[in-house]
């Protein structure tokens, strides 16, 4: 099934994948991604039966933690009295936000259905993760200027010995919002390199993502975020580990001693310059456990927004784990339903990791995103769109019983 309105859906979801990095670009995510929606809608009309059949296989999991949100954390819930800050402003903070359940899990629910449907085969994935590796390019562009020259975003004034403001790390936010928001870009860009690095092409194909992976690499550092570097690195052991046991052994001593090697010769490669200015995550998380007790079974409400406003004046903002900020937001339970969801797509993956590179490189992202989001919390917006639209495209194909 490859007719020309698919492929219409396909280059809308092609498009949609190149905006979701791009700041201030939502109302174009949501219009290309209803306009790619309801264009295999129609395409699909004929097989409406085995359409909504893999919708709920695809969406399922996700649609059951939705109907805890809905039914615990609901409208019909008395909303308490918080604090926003320390200043003592007085804020009424529901306990459930359509908007972020929209944000956060229905546009990235619907994503990862668009994904499943439209990229099965191998040449469409193929002409979507060659659409990737162009955005790389144009990131690069951006974030080099971002950290050699440096911009003006912070207005006001400043300390003469704070240089960060000026150029460096901090920058480096491609055409993200922040730094920390491309951290999380450049994890979800892994993906289109490592498959067509694995496809293993001659020529000068080979080496266009041999250098590729080198600039995604080399882009990675710049952004200097710990998280993400940790993440690759599970994400990179996965793959080299299905290569074959050398590989793994290879890939694992070649790392260690090429890090220790640069840490010893060039140590301020490894420094940022607000290294001084981060809190502590052990000083957060030294206060987690009395929170977590405070609404231990519906929580303070969905959503990371929903947290930072109930807790702002006793920790850091958030919990800084995405992990804690669920069950801090829906309770336990909801926790619980999350977490199952989770479960449900990797047993998938690894059940199917035999049938090709496209599974298995969907299960190193799926266990390199939650490695990622277990030192902070950008698992929402236009990163849970991309993460979740990626996991559809890469996800093992539905086996009607």
């Amino acid at each position: 099934m490859n007719s020309k309105l698919l492929w219409a859906a396909r280059l809308l979801l092609m498009g949609y994948a190149v905006v979701l990095p791009i700041m201030g670009t939502a109302a174009l995510q949501a219009t290309l991604l209803l306009t790619a929606f309801t264009a295999l809608l129609w395409e699909r009309r004929r097989e409406l039966a085995v359409s909504w059949a893999e919708a709920r296989w695809v969406s399922g999991p996700l649609l059951i933690f939705s109907l805890w949100i809905f039914v615990i954390c609901g409208f019909w819930r008395e909303p308490p009295l918080r604090w926003w800050d320390e200043a003592s402003w007085d804020m009424q903070q529901p306990w459930f936000s359509l908007n972020l359940w929209r944000r956060d899990i229905g546009q990235p629910m619907l994503a990862l259905l668009c994904g499943y449907w439209a990229f099965r085969d191998a040449v469409s994935r193929h002409w979507l993760f060659t659409v990737q590796i162009i955005l790389l390019a144009v990131l690069l562009a951006f974030a080099v200027k971002q950290f050699y020259i440096g911009e003006e975003i912070v207005s006001g004034p400043r300390a003469p010995d704070v240089n960060y403001w000026v150029k460096g790390t901090l920058f480096v936010r491609g055409l993200s919002r922040d730094n920390i928001f491309f951290s999380y870009v450049l994890l979800l860009l892994t993906p289109a390199v490592f498959w067509l690095a694995a496809l293993r092409r001659s020529g000068w194909q080979g080496w266009l993502y041999l250098v590729a992976l080198l600039l995604l690499l080399y882009l990675i550092f710049l952004n200097k975020s710990r998280g993400t570097w940790m993440a690759l690195y599970i994400e990179t052991a996965l793959i080299s580990a299905w290569m074959g046991r050398r590989v793994l052994i290879f890939f694992i001593l070649g790392t260690t001693l090429m890090g220790v090697t640069a840490y010893k010769a060039r140590p301020h490669w490894f420094q940022r310059e607000y290294d001084a200015s981060s809190t502590s995550r052990i000083e957060i998380y030294k206060k987690i456990p009395l929170l977590l007790l405070k609404q231990h079974f519906t929580g303070v409400g969905f959503g990371k927004d929903t947290v930072v406003k109930n807790y702002w004046h006793m920790i850091y903002q958030h919990a800084h784990n995405a992990f804690i900020n669920m069950v801090l937001g829906v309770g336990f339970p909801g926790f619980a339903l999350w977490l199952g969801a989770l479960a449900v797509y990797g047993r998938r993956f690894w059940r199917t990791r035999m049938q090709g590179w496209s599974v298995r490189i969907g299960l190193a992202l799926l266990v390199g995103f939650c490695v990622r989001n277990f030192v902070d919390d950008i698992w929402l917006s236009s990163n849970a769109e991309l993460f979740w639209f990626l996991i559809g495209v890469l996800m093992p194909a539905w086996e009607q019983k």
